[in-house]
């Protein structure tokens, strides 16, 4: 489709070679249904395809393959990468990732090398995701690359089916390498904001909150929130954190949570799902909150997980 191209083998008895362009939805939903063993695929004139298969025929429209876009040409060295650590920071940080179609640039996620160890990152604006870990990017050239949404999704794919891929990164494109498969990725073209001035480094109020608690919580108190932004209030005074949410519409609602916590008395407000998105990929049973004042960024971390923050905006009240 341009951003994404994906080139597969599979094994076949070829008794005569030859090209067509068939739609794919359609392709597959003949063989997914098929009930024979084997598939007999048949180039006929007028740019259409004979699949047989047990007692089933189907004659599918076809388009000429000269009509079909060029595989981009991509030159570069390869990566052989661990998919296991590279699928764990990409889960970790995509959740961040923009929808918003006018801000192209946070439609994926920023990628940037280090010397040693390497940092994803994404954002939507509100919040923020970031994770550094090793990974062996030793050949690729470019400092800083934005994967978007799609390839996202299609190379977390690729990686959970292999133990190892594969990886080329040029200034335009991933390409991901398996035995049988290309995967290719056209990266985006734009200037991701400095995520260093978004995280926060001197916050006053650091508080323990058990994760599973918290995130039934939210849950429970974003069901009388407004549809559109979700928003709750969190309270925090001493041994306690009581969530609240109020629509007009609807009504109220409020929880408590006990903690030990001695910290200054304060209410800052949020939406419910940014919280909810960090904490379902932390698996700590305690995660961190931390704070400078009421209208300052919330950071999020955990002690398992040295590599992973993330960094959610408050709502004005």
């Amino acid at each position: 489709d341009l951003e994404v191209a994906v080139h597969v083998s599979a094994p076949a008895q070829i008794e005569k070679s030859g090209t067509i362009t068939v739609n794919a939805k359609s392709l597959y939903e003949i063989i997914k249904e098929s009930q024979g063993q084997e598939v007999d695929v048949t180039s006929l004139s007028n740019e259409r395809i004979e699949i047989i298969s047990g007692q089933s025929e189907y004659k599918l429209m076809g388009l000429s393959p000269k009509e079909f876009p060029n595989l981009p040409e991509v030159e570069g060295e390869f990566n052989k990468v661990a998919t296991e650590s590279f699928l764990k920071v990409l889960d970790k940080v995509s959740f961040a990732m923009s929808n918003d179609e006018t801000r192209y640039h946070l439609n994926g996620v920023l990628i940037e090398k280090g010397d040693v160890d390497s940092v994803m990152v994404a954002t939507d604006g509100h919040r923020l995701a970031y994770y550094k870990q090793a990974l062996d990017l030793k050949n690729v050239k470019p400092e800083k690359v934005i994967l978007p949404k799609k390839g996202v999704i299609e190379l977390s794919k690729l990686c959970e089916k292999e133990k190892a891929i594969d990886l080329c990164v040029t200034e335009r494109h991933i390409l991901a390498k398996t035995e049988k498969q290309t995967l290719y990725i056209r990266l985006i073209d734009g200037n991701f904001p400095d995520y260093n001035r978004v995280i926060p480094d001197k916050n006053k109020v650091e508080i323990n909150i058990p994760r599973q608690e918290f995130v039934g919580a939210l849950k429970r108190v974003a069901l009388m929130a407004n549809d559109r932004s979700k928003g709750v209030s969190l309270y925090f005074c001493n041994d306690s954190l009581s969530i609240s949410s109020s629509n007009p519409e609807l009504g109220e609602a409020k929880e408590d949570i006990e903690l030990a916590y001695k910290g200054p008395v304060f209410t800052i407000g949020f939406n419910a799902s940014y919280f909810i998105d960090v904490l379902n990929v932390i698996t700590d049973e305690q995660v961190i909150v931390s704070f400078k004042d009421e209208l300052s960024p919330c950071l999020i971390s955990c002690n398992s997980d040295p590599g992973f923050k993330s960094v959610i905006m408050p709502m004005r009240r």
